[in-house]
Formats: C-alpha cells, structure tokens, sequence
C-alpha cells in the first residue's frame, strides 16, 4: 500500500498532475484510487437532515448566516467563496469548521481502500503537515503569472485568484515540507513528461 500527496495552490496544475499520475499506475495495471480533496469537503457541506449532531453545514451556516445559500437552501459555493476569501478571520473560522471533518474524512478514505496506490489531491496538503500519513508528498510548483492565466481561463477573474492565492501558503514555505516539486511553467506536455519521471522515481525506489 503507497499513498501519495499532491498539493500546490490554485491554478499550479496539481489537478492535472494528480491525473496523470493514476492514468500512469493504471497503464500498469496496478489499482489506483484517486482522493480528490475538494469534492470531498463538498460533501460535508451538504445539508443532511438525518444527523443528530450539527454538521459541518450546520456550523456553517450558523457562522456566516443564510446568505450564503441557495434556493434549494444548499450552501452556494461562490457566495461563501465572496465571503471568506476577502477577509482572514473569516477564511480562519471556516477551516476551523472544516479541516479536521475532512482530515478525518481523507485518512477514512485512505484507509478503507484496498488500491495498492492511493493518490490524494489537495490543495491545503502543506497547511495540514503530517496530519495526514502519506509516503510521499509532492508539490506542483508555478508562478504566479501562470496560476492567474489558467484560472482565468476557467472564468476566474484575476482580482478574484490574487485574492485567493494571498490567503494560501507560499510556494516557499510548501517547498520546504514536500519530498518532490514538479515545476508546471510550460506546455502540458512539459508537465506529463516531469509527472513520467516522478512516476518512474517512485516505482524503481
């Protein structure tokens, strides 16, 4: 059983990289199972009305108030976005919320699966440390330039993806905790080739 990491902030291409690398395993033959990070915290915000305990939507919504659902009273991700990402102390109460259900929610994920290799994609993997036991943590390295690019391609305005990547830590500080840095600053194929020689270093260890 291997489990790796793979963080970096929004727009670094960690997504892509996280893709690849199990497109590789599986090429192989080998079982993989890809964690993605995001789409699991979604899960935990949605409104479940058979828990007896308050949920992390519960909390949430208590914290920072109706405003921020949706018709369908489901927390809206753009409007709760508006919120934490121009102000610190909001950004601050919701990880509190958050991070240690899904903490808690990835090291389920990790350990129920029986896939020879688990892949984690998580933009907050350097925030958390070693909160999560992996063999291997790996960071998608690119500038800032690049990130702003690919976001806005997706929609993002770039007032809106500074404002983000101010809130998330610096490349420096990731850099210092990750066991590898694959720089993502060119071509996709660049990045395919560099995520080859990762895959290669790993399975020959």
């Amino acid at each position: 059983m291997l489990s790796i990491g793979i963080g970096g902030n929004i727009g670094s291409g960690k997504t892509t990289a996280a893709k690849e690398l199990v497109r590789l395993y599986q090429k192989d033959k080998i079982k993989v199972k890809l964690i993605d990070a995001d789409s699991l915290a979604w899960k935990l915000y949605k409104r479940n009305t058979q828990q007896q305990k308050p949920s992390v939507y519960d909390k949430i919504v208590k914290t920072f108030g109706a405003e921020i659902l949706n018709r369908n009273q489901e927390i809206d991700r753009k409007k709760l976005g508006m919120v934490v990402f121009g102000n610190k102390q909001s950004l601050q109460n919701l990880n509190k919320i958050v991070h240690p259900a899904l903490i808690e929610y990835i090291n389920n994920e990790i350990k129920k699966s029986d896939a020879q290799v688990k892949i984690l994609d998580a933009a907050l993997l350097f925030f958390w440390g070693k909160k999560i036991p992996l063999a291997y943590r790996v960071l998608v390295s690119s500038s800032d330039a690049n990130k702003i690019k690919r976001m806005a391609d997706r929609g993002y305005k770039s007032a809106e993806v500074k404002m983000r990547l101010k809130n998330q830590l610096k490349e420096s500080a990731m850099d210092t905790r990750a066991d590898f840095v694959v720089e993502n600053n060119g071509a996709l194929k660049n990045l395919k080739n560099r995520i080859y020689l990762l895959y290669k270093i790993i399975t020959e260890n």
